[in-house]
């Protein structure tokens, strides 16, 4: 699955963190879930990308949470700017979350929403000819399932699009739907 001892590396460090984060307060929650996705088509070709998120959040009063996401991520894009061959690109990222849930905890399923934007590191340039380093925006929609147990399934919906915001030569950026699945710890 990581293709790289970087890659292992930064999932071992973002497990380490979020333990660490979430001893330190009773009122925050983490979170991990795997995520799958694809690009839409365009003229360079298709990406499929496959994340690790590992998250920490805040429970406010207002029905929102406020957190951080450390994320690896394994892209599948083509080699070339003109979408000839295809290459695994190992990346990472950390961003700033904000989420908002619709029912307290005592709902057999709560349904939120989310926003989340933040910095992310490839080995190759991603999209191919354009910038190692890019920004990783989101929105989401989804559901925790028992959120009032320690331990919560989440399912959900997300669209990111990857760009170097224009600071880069190029900037086709790529446009990703995916499912996610994983568990909430409190």
């Amino acid at each position: 699955m990581f293709s790289s001892r970087r890659s292992l590396f930064v999932v071992a460090i973002s497990f380490v963190i979020a333990v660490a984060s979430h001893a330190q307060s009773n009122s925050s929650q983490w979170r991990i879930y795997a995520s799958d996705g694809r690009s839409m088509q365009n003229w360079h070709g298709q990406a499929t990308v496959q994340s690790i998120n590992f998250e920490r959040s805040k429970k406010y009063r207002w029905g929102g949470e406020l957190g951080l996401i450390a994320s690896t991520h394994m892209i599948t894009e083509p080699k070339t700017w003109f979408g000839d061959g295809r290459q695994n690109v190992p990346a990472a990222g950390l961003s700033l979350l904000a989420r908002h849930r619709f029912k307290d905890d005592t709902h057999f399923a709560q349904p939120f929403v989310e926003v989340s934007s933040g910095p992310m590191w490839a080995t190759e340039r991603v999209p191919a000819a354009t910038s190692h380093f890019n920004f990783l925006s989101q929105l989401g929609v989804g559901y925790v399932f028992h959120p009032d147990r320690k331990m919560a399934w989440v399912v959900g919906w997300r669209f990111g699009h990857i760009s170097n915001a224009g600071y880069g030569r190029l900037n086709s950026g790529l446009n990703v739907n995916s499912l996610m699945i994983g568990t909430q710890l409190r």
